[in-house]
């Protein structure tokens, strides 16, 4: 991953301000394109590292590709999830030596437009995105390729990551270390493939795996929790104050919850993971900025990234003739938030 110094030397801004922003420090003031600047520096780098550089690709792909991505909500902007995938779209393609053009969504009108007026030979869509949305994606591109969402199966290719395998992967992994009660941290409903509210995924499969391997004596405690990170902190505070039973471990959302977890732990005077233990998900650059650094499970977004291009490089090229669905498998990555379990807490 690349380090504060590195993102330092291209942003400009100071190492101290970088590591505050990407802790997401609440008491410190700076501007959203600040904020945005070092994210994506972060982000690109990440990449960069992880590919050797800007290798060239196949020769003959001067595709001119069009780059879409879904609202900036509130959720989305607090998690640097889709400002990573984002830019790895962009490296990717420019180290195939395609052409892309971001566009917008005009509501008036039903319509996208960038800022240059081309003829697109394809469509990168990042995230989830509504019916009409969808509709105005196709009146501007013969083909479109969809990256963590799957709208529509029958009719579009689509790249998105196996969070059953993961969950499976974060469970397997606490019970293993002897943890037999076990809390979820975060939102009960999150959007599907099309922008409709449905239950979080993440906590589906959590509650699956309860379900699944109940006959291990393990107990599954949610905790519902709201997006932002001093909304988690305070959530957790309250739930630990309350004398409901304690877990021995966090599986955590993302990791902006899984730093507001963090913070509640340690404003109750507790140590990670001598006390509790954290898991996070997504494994962006913020695992590796926390004391302790997060174990957490890996969402491979460069991979996911180049099964995409793939995708719509050979929709281009006409080689594909039935949509394909492209299931991405995570990985644990085992750091220091997580210790074999002492002895389960009771209400205390």
């Amino acid at each position: 991953m690349a380090t504060l110094r590195e993102i330092s030397e291209i942003t400009g801004y100071s190492i101290a301000t970088i590591s505050r922003v990407l802790n997401e420090d609440e008491t410190l003031k700076v501007t959203d394109s600040t904020r945005k600047m070092i994210l994506d520096a972060a982000g690109s780098m990440d990449y960069a590292n992880k590919h050797g550089g800007n290798k060239k690709g196949s020769p003959g792909e001067h595709l001119k590709i069009g780059i879409v991505q879904m609202e900036i909500t509130q959720e989305s902007e607090k998690d640097p999830y889709y400002l990573y995938l984002k830019s790895n779209v962009e490296k990717c393609c420019f180290s195939r030596e395609m052409e892309t053009f971001v566009m917008q969504y005009n509501s008036e009108e039903a319509c996208y437009r960038s800022a240059v007026s081309r003829e697109l030979d394809g469509i990168l869509a990042i995230g989830q995105f509504r019916e009409e949305q969808i509709a105005a994606m196709k009146k501007s591109a013969p083909h479109i390729v969809f990256l963590d969402s799957s709208p529509r199966p029958e009719e579009f290719c689509s790249v998105v990551p196996n969070y059953e395998v993961g969950i499976r992967q974060g469970m397997k992994y606490l019970v293993e270390q002897g943890h037999r009660r076990i809390a979820f941290v975060g939102p009960e409903y999150s959007t599907d493939s099309i922008n409709r509210q449905a239950l979080e995924l993440r906590r589906k499969f959590f509650c699956d795996y309860l379900e699944r391997y109940g006959d291990n004596k393990i107990e599954g405690i949610l905790i519902d929790t709201d997006w932002l990170e001093c909304d988690i902190s305070e959530q957790i505070l309250n739930y630990m104050k309350k004398g409901h039973p304690k877990p021995t471990a966090f599986f955590a959302f993302n990791e902006t919850t899984a730093m507001g977890v963090l913070r509640a732990l340690q404003i109750l005077g507790f140590q990670v993971p001598e006390d509790f233990s954290i898991l996070s998900y997504n494994d962006t650059i913020l695992a590796t900025l926390t004391q302790p650094h997060l174990s957490g499970i890996r969402i491979h977004m460069e991979e996911m990234v180049d099964c995409a291009v793939d995708l719509l490089v050979r929709n281009v090229r006409g080689k594909d003739s039935i949509p394909l669905c492209i299931s991405v498998p995570s990985t644990l990555i085992i750091r220091e938030s997580v210790q074999k379990a002492k002895q389960e807490l009771g209400n205390d």
